[in-house]
């Protein structure tokens, strides 16, 4: 018998181990793929039939499809007027067709930018695939019968998955007369007899016939004379509860009395379903999802749009390539369409996601197809006939911007940034990038910062000026760079790239680059006859730029009471474009001050434009936009509009060389950062889920204003305490005269200067790991499974996937990582998280400890103030004996932190009650 090895390390744990793991893992893949390969080619020379097991995927008519789009009559919501499908959304759904369960993949990009509703693409494909399928006739008692044969299936699945996904579907009507008689004719294929889950969808949706437009109080309504969009297919999770608005007919059926039949709900089973769209979030484990869905999905579409990359991160590109890595190992038949709306990620989508890695160190990356959709209208539906609109004007564009400190500035954050993302430090990155968006947006201001806040205290109020200039604030992401603790002031030791901006801010107070640029620019609008309009970032920037150049420029008051010059908001340009021609053409110039590099892109896009175009930004941004705008020309297929985006392009690189800007590999860069301006005083603490439809209004002396649920508690000041003192109150129970504290973007901003609460977080986070881990492994029962489901059971109702809660407990890998990389297994919701606690032994007090800094100050500070750090500082402020208590090495912060609330209570002057839809 031979000798076994001594046991010197873990099996599988060194480098050759890895690799050779790795290697077996690409062999298989290959080897799936090339059996897929040959099944298919076997299929297409063998006219048999396979077994039900190996059951071919369908042949898809593409053009029967659309064909049968093009016939359904669709309507915007409540009107009665036919309208026709947008040519975005027709070769969206042709490109889905087109590689649904063929294993193919295809980047789609609408361009201008326009929100797309991935509910309306597999809504659509369905339409498609129900209206397609060839008439037959069935014999009923000697009658001949028509009937229709068994249409294509269409299970899709959106990834990553919001709400907003169904945003546009529920805006859009489907003719009842057309869809239901198309329905009912294939429900006549089970008159002999049988019947599956398709049955059980088409007898839903036949019933769409007999709709009136009467709901269920006996008045009529048109956005109920048809089904909506949205509610023709189910949509889901593969496990686990759906919500209440997720099954066939959901509107419809809760509105009319059309739900009254019964039904055998099978269409509604994302087990055995033919048309259903599988929904996955972020932060759902993929590979667990994937597999619970038996029969393989026909089609994966990718949300990449500035919405769906915002809900995936900073590292958007990575997770959106596990996704695919996923689907093409566990259901590598799926069609796979990515949807995105900008040049950059247009680019990264096709090569990085999507591309195919040739062998070799060396092999090149084949990128996946993709093509560029010009869409001049906007949404899923246009009126029939519409034409596209002819390009004019835009025979002159001018481009200028500036460097220098700044500039330079931001390009060593840059640099900061990406050392900090090799190095492991993804929060310290994502820091360095916050302070080169405040960087560039204090620049951008027509005046310098302080300027600007006397500005806003002189218009409105202190409260509101303080509001609103938390964004131009950089203090706090240039001490939690400086940190001696963090890593990221170890990769800054030598070039000193945070003291820098420190620097940069201190300039910024004083004066602003963009500053003497509009000045420069503005001179030969005041000389000209011709009208000309300057677009700004919002209302509000255009009227400080007024009240600042105003006492310089006598004329320009003048010229602007007369409309001669016009400045306005990011629709200051819309609204000209929207005046009558003989109007409009009287515009000659159009000045764009501090456009983000989708806003340049965008506006070369509008058919109307002055014969004059300038803009004026910041060399980084002009750079990114010159290069994004060459690769939209070559994509775009519209000549006129190519015309003008090259020739933005070499005016913006001739006048970036000019400045003597210096090479960045823009390649490896997305866009530059948007300069988001401030646009409002309101402070909302609904935190935009699900809940209660009544919200409470709550309006402040100084001109600002509060939205939260009524069980929202709110922080009061008590004046009838010695001392003082904050008390909490839900908002249901405010009242006119009751002194509240804002926790605003103002008072966040401020707040986080004081208390530096990602630190305080992260070691909370390790502290709470370790006492779930602990408490968990000390509950009696010998598997963790078993365990599990004790903990489950102790949790009580409403009940916890035990998937869900494998989650929470499964915290190996935290235990181990360095403390800025902690991230926090715990449930999202106060509620289940306190249950959580209870079932492992933790105490109340503990308990809330740990809700308030291990998961709610986690959350990213540039959120609303309702979704991030007001549950933890109006703890603070109502309980602060328990928080000094809890945090005696804080004490000093926290006492200042009660301090600076004092400067934040605003009186109530009226409260109301408001009903959201």
């Amino acid at each position: 018998m031979a000798r076994s090895q001594p046991y010197h390390r873990p099996p599988g744990a060194t480098q050759q181990d890895r690799d050779q793991a790795r290697k077996a893992m690409i062999e298989r893949r290959q080897a799936l793929a090339a059996k897929l390969a040959e099944v298919t080619a076997r299929r297409a020379t063998n006219p048999i039939a396979p077994p039900p097991s190996e059951r071919a995927q369908p042949s898809r008519n593409v053009e029967g499809y659309m064909a049968a789009i093009a016939s359904q009559p669709l309507h915007r919501l409540g009107e009665a007027e036919v309208a026709e499908l947008a040519p975005t959304y027709a070769t969206l759904v042709r490109s889905a067709a087109e590689i649904a369960g063929r294993g193919d993949v295809r980047v789609v990009m609408p361009w201008p930018p326009s929100k797309v509703s991935p509910s309306a693409i597999v809504s659509l494909l369905a339409i498609g695939a129900i209206g397609s399928a060839a008439r037959t006739t069935v014999r009923m008692q000697g009658i001949d019968i028509v009937s229709r044969e068994r249409a294509d299936e269409v299970r899709a699945m959106v990834f990553p998955y919001a709400r907003s996904t169904h945003a546009q579907a529920r805006q859009v009507q489907v003719d009842r007369h057309d869809f239901g008689r198309t329905n009912f004719e294939h429900v006549t294929r089970y008159l002999g007899g049988g019947g599956d889950a398709a049955k059980d969808l088409h007898q839903v949706l036949a019933r769409v016939r007999k709709l009136s437009g009467r709901a269920s109080d006996g008045r009529d309504y048109a956005e109920f004379e048809h089904p909506i969009l949205d509610e023709i297919i189910p949509h889901g999770p593969a496990r686990g509860d759906r919500p209440s608005n997720s099954s066939v007919l959901w509107r419809t059926r809760t509105k009319t009395d059309i739900g009254r039949q019964t039904r055998s709900g099978e269409a509604d089973d994302p087990a055995k379903a033919a048309y259903y769209m599988f929904t996955v979030r972020r932060d759902d484990r993929l590979g667990v999802e994937l597999r619970l869905i038996e029969r393989p999905p026909d089609l994966l579409i990718l949300d990449l749009s500035r919405n769906g990359r915002d809900r995936l991160g900073w590292d958007w590109v990575r997770r959106a390539g596990e996704m695919v890595a996923c689907m093409r190992e566990i259901h590598p038949s799926a069609g796979i369409l990515a949807v995105v709306d900008d040049p950059w990620s247009y680019r990264a989508a096709r090569f990085d996601v999507l591309g195919t890695k040739q062998p070799g160190k060396k092999g090149k990356v084949i990128p996946a197809p993709g093509s560029v959709i010009y869409c001049p209208t906007s949404g899923i539906l246009q009126d029939v006939g519409q034409r596209t609109p002819p390009f004019e004007g835009a025979s002159t564009i001018t481009v200028d911007g500036f460097y220098g400190d700044v500039d330079r500035n931001i390009e060593h954050l840059r640099e900061l940034a990406n050392r900090l993302t090799d190095m492991g430090d993804p929060a310290g990155a994502a820091t360095a990038r916050n302070l080169m968006a405040t960087v560039r947006r204090s620049a951008s201001l027509p005046g310098s910062i302080a300027e600007l806040s006397r500005f806003i205290e002189r218009e409105t109020s202190a409260a509101i000026a303080d509001d609103r200039l938390a964004t131009y604030r950089a203090i706090t992401d240039i001490n939690t760079l400086t940190d001696p603790t963090s890593l990221a002031s170890q990769a800054d030791a030598e070039k000193g790239v945070a003291a820098e901006a420190r620097t940069v801010m201190r300039t910024l107070e004083q004066a602003t680059p963009m500053a003497t640029l509009l000045e420069d620019a503005m001179q030969p609008a005041l000389r000209s006859s011709s009208r000309s309009v300057f677009v700004f970032r919002s209302d509000m920037i255009a009227e400080f730029a007024v009240d600042r150049l105003g006492p310089s420029h006598p004329k320009l008051a003048e010229r602007i009471e007369s409309g001669v010059i016009r400045f306005g908001g990011a629709r200051a340009l819309d609204t000209v474009a929207d005046a009558p021609a003989s109007a409009r053409n009287q515009f000659k110039r159009a000045i764009f001050v501090a456009p983000t590099t989708s806003t340049i892109l965008a506006t070369l896009a509008e058919p109307w434009l002055p014969e004059q175009v300038v803009f004026l930004a910041d060399a980084d941004t002009l750079a990114f936009a010159a290069r994004d705008a060459a690769r939209l020309a070559d994509e775009i297929g519209v000549d006129a509009l190519a015309a003008r985006l090259r020739t933005f392009a070499e005016k913006a690189n001739s006048r970036v060389a000019g400045i003597g800007r210096h090479a960045v590999q823009l390649d490896a860069e997305a866009p530059s950062e948007d300069v988001e301006f401030p646009t409002g005083s309101v402070v909302d603490l609904t935190g935009g889920g699900r809940g209660e439809r009544r919200l409470v209004e709550i309006k402040l002396g100084n001109g600002q204003r509060i939205i939260a649920r009524p069980s929202t508690g709110m922080v009061l000041r008590d004046d009838g305490a010695a001392t003082t003192t904050f008390v909490e109150r839900p908002a249901s129970q405010i009242k006119r005269g009751d002194e509240v504290c804002v926790i605003g973007a103002g008072f966040i901003e401020r707040a986080r200067s004081l208390v530096n609460i990602r630190v305080t977080a992260a070691e909370e986070i390790r502290e709470y790991h370790s006492q779930v881990a602990k408490r968990f492994a000390a509950i009696p029962e010998d598997s963790t499974n078993g365990r599990l489901r004790v903990l489950v059971a102790r949790m009580g109702q409403p009940a916890v996937p035990i998937e869900r809660a494998r989650y929470w407990i499964d915290l190996s890998d935290e235990i181990d990582k360095p403390l800025h990389e902690v991230v926090p297994h715990a449930p999202q919701d106060r509620d289940t998280f306190m249950r959580f606690a209870e079932a492992l032994g933790i105490g109340q007090k503990l308990a809330e400890s740990f809700w308030l800094w291990a998961v709610v100050a986690q959350r990213s500070h540039r959120m609303r103030a309702g979704n991030v750090f007001h549950d933890a500082f109006r703890g603070i402020l109502t309980d602060p004996h328990a928080a000094l208590a809890s945090n005696r090495d804080r004490s000093a912060d926290i006492r200042a932190l009660r301090a600076m609330a004092e400067e934040h209570v605003a009186t109530v002057a009226d409260t109301r009650s408001i009903e959201v839809s």
